[in-house]
């Protein structure tokens, strides 16, 4: 959810059924069911297998948890760990201790957008332009339409936007309208051609939502589907404004800390709020999941919406897990989907099996946490002792040369200057013999095996967090380019092309290296000899000398200030698009004086004798600042946000 924790990167969900059906619980109980997990673990040993693997952990990755495991209509297992207040030694309650689910909000949206279609109010192959202002079109940049299910499966085609996903202040907020119209990202992909996880889109959908249905999204959220299931311990009001009770029950929000263990997290709010807005305890959240899973779900008046929702809608190839319109698929059989989200302070993730009604809810109150998160889930549905994937002979299999490059993750900012970070982290590919491929990214690496054509999936690392990152690959190519690497959730890994070719790469960075040493020493350099001349009672320099300085001091100035604007851009989760939009303004302000005077300084210098060391110190600078203009341009800092 959270776009300054890349890495990207970051979803979630939420299931149910009727109050009175199914009420739940707030102890572990029913002991009674026969049989085992997807993984093997007997129900009658659940308590005991997960009680054994969280304990191992909490404390140390999340100081709080919350855990509710159902089988068709019942809670099998409910249960709190540690704290949800640090400071007070407030215990965990799943039944009333209210987390923010954050991108688990996201199932909510595809849930009120199959209610619709089911209605015959929408269609999921329908352009979305029908349902937006004209000015919402005019901002797009393919002619090809953008349906619901390319927003469900985050192929819509849009950059990250550079903006923070949350704001401080209540006061900051305003319909959901006026917020994403107001400043849109730009549309960077052919819509349904790439992955590229959206949190601006999904909100989009909710905006659908209230156009279509005449409420606002969090009124249509609470009236069919939290009402119904008698989820009264949640909102996706973004204050809570429905809900204000919950503010007494809710959890403290954590981040771990370097030196261990963990500190507080602000309050927040999210504007673009049915994309992570939500909040609720771990008991709603198992009425959710208990209402996906039901043959006749109370979400639905046909029991095929349902099974259709949770089937795969999208893959970038047969073999590649994906996605189930929204849902993300899990690799376990029988088939699984579910969603994850994380926002500050807070992780979580559920887990739906539909053809056993098992569902698996994980909340915490620390943020990218995903030891438990992913690894209870895991422990409840991934068969270990699965024999290994039998490969295609190897005549079959693909040369794995052509793949070899560096890449970047397709979730980024690319129009503005906040592009520069993406190739921070690049991503480097190399051939492992004829058919496999070693992938390292920030200070990772591992290997993958061909297991069919240009499909690749996780065999080795030294570091346990490599298989999240890259569990399997499929290599698209086309006309013998590599289009793209898709592990078929959240973001697509692209080959750099062009302008940001390694080469090219390099070259820049040796031009910005030069001219920031320059820009940052000359003043001191110039400094020392003007005190010099002083001392001597030397006579004042020339004019055409003067202006060079003044444009060298300038120059100083707009140096200083990108490096600001970079700074910023990494650790300011706060910053506006006036602000981003303000440090453009200056960047014209200063590159354009810094033009005009060292121009100025050639005019004066003509009429003006000089020897030829001057001269060539002029021409030098001027050079020197035409490539560092170039190059900011380049990479957009001239560029307004719209």
């Amino acid at each position: 959810m959270n776009t300054r924790m890349r890495n990207p990167i970051f979803g979630f969900l939420i299931s149910v059924l009727l109050l009175i059906v199914f009420s739940v619980p707030t102890y572990a109980a029913d002991t009674t069911n026969i049989g085992e997990t997807p993984s093997g673990i007997p129900y009658d040993r659940l308590e005991q297998e997960i009680d054994s693997y969280v304990n191992s952990h909490i404390g140390k990755s999340t100081p709080g948890a919350a855990i509710v495991v159902t089988k068709g209509d019942k809670v099998i297992f409910s249960k709190g760990y540690g704290y949800a207040n640090i400071e007070k030694k407030t215990a965990v309650d799943p039944a009333n201790t209210v987390f923010a689910y954050g991108s688990i909000n996201k199932a909510f949206v595809w849930t009120s957008v199959m209610q619709l279609v089911e209605a015959g109010k929408m269609k999921l192959d329908q352009d979305i332009r029908a349902y937006f202002p004209e000015e919402f079109a005019k901002k797009l940049r393919y002619d090809k339409p953008i349906t619901m299910l390319d927003i469900m499966s985050h192929t819509a085609g849009y950059e990250q936007h550079p903006l923070s996903t949350f704001t401080p202040s209540a006061e900051n907020l305003t319909s959901l309208e006026e917020t994403l119209l107001s400043s849109q990202p730009e549309q960077i992909y052919e819509p349904g051609k790439v992955i590229a996880y959206s949190n601006f889109a999904t909100a989009l959908a909710g905006l659908a939502v209230e156009k279509v249905s005449g409420e606002s999204f969090s009124d249509y959220e609470m009236n069919h589907i939290l009402h119904p299931l008698g989820m009264n311990r949640s909102s996706g009001h973004p204050t809570l404004g429905d809900h204000p009770n919950l503010q007494e029950t809710e959890a403290i929000g954590y981040a771990v800390k370097e030196e261990g263990g963990f500190k507080a997290r602000a309050l927040f709010y999210v504007p673009l709020y049915p994309a992570g807005a939500m909040k609720g305890t771990a008991e709603d959240l198992a009425r959710f999941v208990m209402a996906l899973n039901a043959p006749d779900s109370p979400l639905f008046t046909r029991p095929e919406t349902a099974q259709s929702m949770l089937s795969r809608s999208y893959t970038p190839n047969e073999e590649i897990l994906s996605n189930a319109h929204g849902f993300w698929e899990y690799r376990a059989k029988p088939h699984v989907v579910g969603h994850s989200g994380n926002v500050k302070g807070f992780s979580g993730n559920f887990a739906v099996v539909p053809d056993e009604q098992l569902g698996i809810v994980v909340l915490t109150n620390t943020e990218i946490e995903q030891k438990l998160t992913s690894g209870v889930i895991n422990l409840l549905v991934q068969d270990k002792t699965k024999a290994p994937e039998i490969k295609v002979p190897a005549a079959d299999l693909s040369p794995s040369g052509k793949l070899a490059g560096y890449y970047v993750q397709s979730g980024g900012t690319y129009t503005t200057y906040h592009e520069l970070i993406n190739y921070l982290g690049l991503i480097k590919v190399k051939a492992k013999g004829e058919h496999d491929l070693t992938l390292s990214v920030m200070g990772l690496s591992g290997v993958l095996k061909q297991i069919s054509p240009n499909v690749y999936k996780f065999d080795k690392s030294d570091d346990p967090r490599f298989e999240r990152l890259a569990p399997i690959l499929y290599a698209e190519i086309s006309d013998g380019q590599v289009v793209r690497l898709s592990k078929g959730i959240a973001t697509d890994i692209l080959p750099i092309k062009g302008s940001r070719l390694i080469p090219a790469l390099i070259c820049y960075l040796v031009l910005s290296a030069i001219a920031v040493l320059f820009f940052m020493l000359a003043p001191l350099v110039m400094s020392m000899r003007w005190l010099l001349r002083k001392r001597k009672r030397s006579t004042s320099a020339p004019a055409a000398h003067r202006l060079l300085t003044a444009a060298i001091v300038c120059g100083t100035i707009l140096t200083v200030h990108i490096l600001y604007l970079l700074a910023n851009a990494l650790i300011n989760e706060n910053v506006t698009v006036g602000q981003m939009n303000f440090g453009v303004a200056l960047n014209w302000v200063l590159a354009i004086l810094v033009g005009m005077l060292i121009v100025l300084s050639f005019v004066k210098g003509k009429h003006q004798p000089e020897s030829k060391w001057i001269k060539r110190g002029r021409i030098g600078v001027g050079v020197l600042y035409s490539g560092f203009a170039l190059l900011l341009a380049n990479w957009h800092f001239f560029h307004f946000i719209p």
